[in-house]
């Protein structure tokens, strides 16, 4: 149903096919009615995996830090991810790509904070999550 909402084909990949975007990888998933998109933020730190996960829950709340996505943490693998799911009947291939394009700056600002929180620079007060295609928000 997707492949052909989109204008794509990714039945033959089980449903689901992998795209880079701006260097990010995204995955699409087929939900039946719904696209699922996803991406791999990375590893928890050991040092500030509270502080981080603290920012990650501030981040969802109302999606004003996560561009109308949600972060999680993958239960199996322990990593961090960020997914969303749109109405495939709210799509079409013009929107799919900026809806696209607008996730994997979500990923890619959440892997810099992720970055920070490893280094030791990020903290809760100074790490700034996206929100939207707009400026970045404190969270």
């Amino acid at each position: 149903m997707l492949g052909k909402r989109l204008g794509v084909e990714i039945e033959d990949a089980g449903g689901a096919s992998a795209l880079e975007i701006d260097g990010e990888t995204v995955i699409l998933q087929d939900a039946g009615e719904l696209l699922l998109i996803c991406a791999e933020i990375g590893e928890l730190p050991e040092d500030g995996k509270d502080a981080l996960l603290a920012s990650a829950m501030k981040a969802n709340f109302l999606y004003q830090g996560t561009g109308g996505s949600t972060l999680a943490l993958d239960p199996s693998a322990g990593r961090l991810v960020v997914q969303k799911y749109n109405w495939l009947e709210r799509l079409d291939p013009e929107t799919v790509f900026d809806t696209l394009e607008r996730f994997a700056d979500t990923a890619a600002a959440w892997r810099r904070i992720l970055a920070d929180y490893r280094s030791g620079a990020g903290r809760p007060e100074t790490s700034a999550p996206p929100i939207g295609s707009g400026p970045l928000l404190q969270v």
